[in-house]
């Protein structure tokens, strides 16, 4: 008994992270909105689905949805512009990954109830617009510059008149001369609010429609305490067990 269990455990956890997967993929290709500081820049919420990985099955179920999505993307449209779109997208999820592990696995936030993981939701947001503005002062913009011309390479910011490149393609002024400070104020007053716009918006569906309503259901369901890690039984005062890592709020198990 004890085996077929341990069978449909793993048959139900491959399934969900392949659906997962998919949605995310799906999510990326077709649910996307147009950014009005930057054209060139969409915000999706496909890194929904990386939350409810990392909710049902921790750590290794958030990486492995990060990465197999950002897969599935490549092999369908291809590496465009040497694949610094989905580069970006990596990092972004795996920084997605790291903010919900610190804050759940690390601190126990999202144990302890609502306003703890209002707090959570705050520095994960705060962690990926800080380290996605960095990246793309750094990485992710020149490269964007160079990767689409004939002389396709990935570039930095260190590289002798790239910054001045990156301002003016943004900035739409030619020939534009600034500084390091003044380099880093233009690329700050585009990308942090794009990302703090993008991961606000994924946390803010996370926590209304599933936190809220659909792992609410799961609670109450015995499949769902059955199969899947993230949905842990009500326990006994006889039985204490420490409990796996989970993003849902201890106040719904009623």
């Amino acid at each position: 008994m004890e085996k077929q269990r341990n069978v449909g455990e793993i048959i139900t956890r491959m399934t969900t992270l392949a659906m997962l997967s998919a949605l995310g993929f799906v999510l990326m290709s077709f649910a996307q909105f147009p950014y009005p500081l930057a054209p060139w820049l969409k915000i999706e919420i496909s890194e929904i689905v990386t939350i409810i990985a990392y909710a049902l099955y921790g750590l290794p179920g958030g990486l492995i949805v990060a990465v197999i999505k950002t897969a599935l993307n490549l092999l369908v449209h291809g590496p465009v512009g040497l694949g610094i779109g989905d580069l970006t997208a990596l990092f972004t999820s795996l920084v997605f990954v790291f903010g919900l592990f610190l804050t759940s696995h690390i601190f126990k936030w999202f144990k302890k109830g609502l306003g703890f993981r209002v707090l959570a939701y705050v520095v994960i947001v705060a962690i990926i617009t800080v380290t996605l503005t960095v990246l793309n002062a750094i990485f992710i913009t020149p490269s964007y510059l160079t990767v689409f011309g004939p002389n396709a390479h990935f570039s930095t910011c260190f590289e002798p008149g790239v910054i001045n490149n990156v301002a003016s393609y943004i900035t739409g002024q030619k020939d534009i001369q600034v500084n390091g400070w003044s380099y880093v104020g233009i690329i700050s007053g585009v990308y942090a609010p794009f990302n703090l716009m993008k991961a606000g918006a994924c946390f803010l569906i996370y926590e209304l429609v599933f936190n809220r309503l659909i792992f609410v259901f799961m609670h109450k369901s015995e499949f769902f305490q059955q199969y899947f890690v993230g949905i842990t039984p009500k326990k006994n005062s006889d039985s204490v067990e420490e409990e796996d890592e989970e993003i849902v709020d201890e106040d719904k198990k009623e």
